[in-house]
C-alpha cells in the first residue's frame, strides 16, 4: 500500500498529475518497498 501526500489545491489537479507521472511513482514505490523504506507497512510518497 502507498500513501501519497500532495500540495495541490484540488483532488482533480492531484489526479491529473498522478496520471501523467504514474510510471515514475510506481518505480519509486517499488524501489522504496524493495529497500524496506516503509512506515507501518506503507510506502510514503509525496507530490510537490
Amino acid at each position: 500500500m502507498c500513501r501519497l501526500a500532495t500540495t495541490f489545491q484540488t483532488q482533480k489537479q492531484a489526479f491529473s498529475y498522478l496520471q501523467k507521472h504514474r510510471t515514475e511513482f510506481e518505480r519509486i514505490a517499488r524501489t522504496r518497498l524493495a529497500s524496506g523504506e516503509l512506515e507501518d507497512g506503507v510506502v510514503l510518497l509525496s507530490m510537490l
